[in-house]
């Protein structure tokens, strides 16, 4: 046999089948082996990919049908059929070494997403450091739950990023191949070999680079914190005391009866558009966007003076950009942070008002007024509103855009 090829007992081994399966797709010509029983290494995703489509119902006699006739190929698949080699350590052997409990271990997968391990399965390699960082973060005292915190929102972060991955490149790489004519598979061929491949880097490569970007932004911030609680004690800089943030909420007048209309494609191109422009003034002024809400966004801002500013800005260009007019809630005061949104009443009185403003309007609550000078809006007085779930009437204010001012 030829040096790097493969057995039959080797594929049925590598790839958690038997030999009389590998036979099997052999013959039925899944399998690609060659006159001295010798199969090239991508013969064991394959069979590994044949028994993950198994489980799902797709039986391997309409695989093999598939292939003969042309319209399926198994050479898009290999990536799917990858798997991190395992290391030669249990689950349960891991946890020992590490002198944690072997639920804490699982434990730790199902916070990241990830399905719960058997105790004796062996771990892949690429595991391993993330693993034994844990008892580093337990020997410094962090909790066990706060060690799981972390990993449920990293989990669900990189989930959702995937999870888009995909869907992307199947709905704008792959589509203007199947708009020339091809049949599917033939499109995502060509789609992996003229884009996927010649372009290189990977959605993990992506990741990684956003959330270097975005980290430093708050490192940063989050450095100079330090900077200053360090001068205050040592009595050569009294800290600015803090100002109370700002909530906002945008929304998009008369969405529901855009989506009726012009049906959920051109809704959701509307709001592909405006989380692109808001989240562009947001920045601008100092704020960010804490999530897209379909045709409306919660945004969160340091400062009230720049929550007003950005709101303004964005009733002043949604219409430009052909978009259904705003309008837009804001309050100040303290909120509580957790697991990237903000929580509390002073969030919950901002989306009220929010629903208060009409088309092209900025409303504010009470709470904003006195931390701010206007400077090129002005503001004036709304009067006392009943806003649901609100005990007591709130008083309102509307910031209006004023001669000479940026737009």
């Amino acid at each position: 046999m030829d040096e790097g090829r493969l057995s039959e007992i080797d594929v049925a081994e590598r790839a958690g089948t038997t030999l009389e399966r590998i036979r099997e797709l052999t013959r039925l010509g899944v399998l690609e082996g060659d006159s001295t029983g010798g199969y090239a290494p991508t013969n064991v995703m394959r069979a590994r990919i044949v028994e993950d489509l198994d489980a799902k119902g797709i039986a391997v006699q309409a695989l093999s049908e598939a292939l003969a006739s042309g319209h399926l190929t198994l050479g898009y698949l290999h990536e799917a059929g990858e798997r991190g080699p395992r290391a030669g350590i249990t689950l349960s052997d891991l946890a020992s070494e590490l002198n944690v409990p072997v639920e804490t271990v699982q434990m730790m997968y199902v916070a990241g997403g990830l399905p719960r391990p058997p105790a004796e399965e062996f771990v892949r390699e690429e595991d391993l450091p993330m693993l034994r960082g844990a008892p580093v973060m337990f020997g410094a005292g962090v909790s066990e739950g706060d060690v799981l915190h972390a990993l449920r929102v990293w989990g669900e972060s990189a989930r959702r990023v995937a999870q888009f991955h995909v869907h992307y490149f199947h709905a704008a790489i792959e589509e203007p191949f199947r708009r020339r004519g091809l049949k599917d598979n033939d499109a995502l061929e060509a789609a992996i070999q003229e884009v996927g491949l010649r372009l290189g880097h990977s959605g993990e490569e992506m990741l990684g680079w956003l959330y270097r970007r975005h980290a430093e932004v708050f490192l940063t911030e989050h450095l100079f914190d330090h900077v200053e609680a360090a001068l205050e004690e040592a009595g050569v800089r009294h800290r600015a005391p803090d100002e109370p943030e700002a909530a906002v909420f945008a929304d998009l007048t008369g969405y529901t009866r855009f989506t009726e209309e012009a049906g959920d494609r051109a809704a959701a191109a509307v709001s592909v558009a405006l989380g692109q422009l808001v989240n562009e003034i947001a920045v601008g002024h100092h704020g960010e966007v804490v999530k897209m809400l379909g045709d409306g966004v919660h945004f969160h801002f340091r400062a009230p003076i720049d929550a007003v500013k950005a709101s303004l800005d964005i009733v002043a260009a949604v219409r430009p950009h052909g978009l259904p007019p705003a309008h837009v809630g804001v309050n100040a005061g303290p909120m509580i942070y957790d697991e990237g949104d903000y929580f509390g009443r002073t969030v919950n009185i901002a989306a009220r008002i929010a629903s208060q403003a009409g088309p092209d309007q900025v409303f504010l609550g009470e709470d904003v007024v006195p931390t701010i000078e206007p400077d090129g809006f002005t503001i004036k007085p709304i009067g006392a509103s009943e806003l649901k779930g609100i005990s007591r009437p709130v008083m309102l204010y509307e910031a209006v855009r004023g001669p000479g001012s940026d737009a």
